[in-house]
């Protein structure tokens, strides 16, 4: 499949935006634009302008981060409902901006855990070997210049 035309415009706004109101837009309306093309429901997105959910280790150095999640409601029959991405717009312990790369790849990997429920059919979604093949697919599909690089978290390298 060919990526949505309008993809890579959204991609590189996106990439080149640090506004989480600006990133929730067009994170939103390339979600709106994936969604479209691979037929699946509506997936809302909340940029949290806010420091990522993290824990610590006994030494008190950072043991753990949440970049974002997906939540959906999945009934016993039919699709997904109230399907859901937060992204978190700033650093766990520093409260910086997140860089536009590591953005972009936790917005990819949350919707390709909505392409899991909703497109795929699947009970769960977790981080399997092809769980990051899916991921490492769109990726080389709406970034074809970048997608060999590793550019933050949820990588899948």
């Amino acid at each position: 499949m060919p990526a949505p035309a309008t993809a890579p415009v959204l991609l590189s706004a996106i990439l080149a935006s640090s506004g989480s109101r600006e990133r929730e837009l067009l994170g939103s309306a390339l979600l709106d634009v994936l969604n479209s093309a691979f037929g699946l429901p509506p997936c809302a997105l909340t940029v949290a302008d806010r420091p990522q959910v993290h824990s610590r280790d006994e030494k008190g150095r950072l043991a753990r981060a949440t970049y974002g999640y997906y939540r959906c409601r999945v009934p016993s029959s039919g699709p997904p409902q109230r399907c859901a991405i937060r992204v978190y717009h700033r650093t766990a312990v520093r409260g910086q901006v997140v860089g536009a790369g590591a953005f972009t790849n936790t917005l990819l990997h949350e919707w390709v855990h909505h392409y899991d429920f909703a497109g795929l059919g699947l009970r769960r979604s977790p981080h399997t070997a092809g769980f990051f093949a899916r991921f490492r697919q769109l990726r080389s599909l709406l970034l074809p210049d970048i997608a060999a690089e590793s550019t933050g978290p949820h990588s899948g390298r």
